[in-house]
């Protein structure tokens, strides 16, 4: 009968360390509280910047959870796209804080 409670033990306690170790690489922010819209663009040569217009505005599109046209947002900094591109978009929050967030001119990207 003990083992069976040692056995159950074991099991929940590896539960909750799984939990944990998801949260703090996917939820735990990694830069205090700033000012801006909440996601940024990170480029493929690993710079960080601000959105123009039409990104906002795409990114405050809702859209279908099966749409092929929704923007992908990354879920890690150093993650990478199916085609092993680092681009994407990200939360602000979740951009390293030695990573510096460049400023664009707010114009269109549609020419």
């Amino acid at each position: 009968m003990s083992i069976l409670f040692i056995t159950i033990g074991v099991v929940v306690g590896a539960i909750i360390l799984g939990i944990g170790i998801v949260y703090l690489r996917y939820f735990i922010p990694l830069r205090p509280q700033e000012n801006g819209f909440e996601y940024v663009h990170v480029n493929d040569d690993g710079t960080v910047r601000e959105l123009y217009k039409d990104e906002v505005e795409y990114l405050n599109e809702e859209f279908h959870p099966t749409d092929g046209a929704r923007p992908y947002i990354k879920s890690r900094y150093k993650s990478l796209t199916p085609d092993k591109r680092m681009s994407g978009f990200i939360q602000r929050n979740r951009v390293p804080k030695k990573v510096e967030i460049k400023n664009v001119v707010q114009q269109s990207i549609k020419k």
